[in-house]
């Protein structure tokens, strides 16, 4: 079974559905958006999100998982601090039942944005990231994600797949998600050194095949 945190949110919805769609149990956790969409109704388990460590830990005791997609977040208000204390729990609380599960690997959103600075067309894995002013909150707590899940899980077996994800847009989320065309389309790469350019994909490739140049899960 596959854990996706904000699985009820349009990127996580379209990558619980795809996760089925190979087969997969999932399991999704949510916090603002109650409804289920349609094309998940019936198919995944809902969890309510978690803060609490412990609580976080006791869904490896209801649920066999064996691999987590970490899609949840909050939206910026005035307090910056409160921003990044809510993103970093939650980041470390999964971070942590991915090593203590065994999870065989860690997927978890990063953006495209921690490209600011760079001049090239075209972006790619082997480009170092810029010492630059980053445009948002956002940008900046998914630029310390790539670090902290990669510093996080060496040693551990857990394979880390970290997802630059870039403008999504997705009609039926006008139409909460009652009806699904198509999955949203997104830019991810891999935190694994590779030669290949960043393809549009979505995270559930990352979520449940090997990444080029990134270490086998045990």
């Amino acid at each position: 079974m596959i854990l996706v945190t904000g699985g009820l949110g349009m990127i996580g919805a379209h990558t619980a559905r795809a996760l089925l769609d190979l087969g997969h149990e999932v399991v999704v956790t949510t916090h603002r958006r109650t409804e289920v969409p349609s094309f998940l109704a019936g198919r995944v388990t809902v969890e309510p999100v978690v803060t609490d460590r412990d609580a976080f830990l006791a869904l490896g005791g209801r649920h066999d998982i064996s691999g987590i997609v970490h899609l949840a977040g909050s939206l910026p208000d005035q307090d910056p601090v409160g921003f990044f204390r809510r993103e970093t729990t939650g980041l470390l609380n999964a971070l942590d039942a991915a090593r203590t599960w065994g999870v065989r690997r860690f997927a978890v959103a990063s953006s495209i944005g921690v490209y600011a600075g760079r001049t090239e067309t075209r972006w790619h894995e082997e480009l170092a990231l810029p010492a630059a002013e980053l445009p948002h909150l956002i940008v900046a707590f998914k630029k310390a994600v790539e670090p902290l899940t990669t510093h996080s899980l060496r040693g551990s077996g857990v394979q880390p797949v970290v997802l630059r994800i870039g403008t999504i847009w997705d009609r039926s989320s006008t139409r909460n998600h009652r009806s699904s065309p198509s999955p949203p389309t997104s830019t991810p790469c891999s935190a694994a050194r590779s030669r290949r350019r960043c393809t549009p994909t979505t995270a559930v490739t990352a979520a449940t095949h090997p990444m080029p140049g990134a270490r086998s899960p045990s």
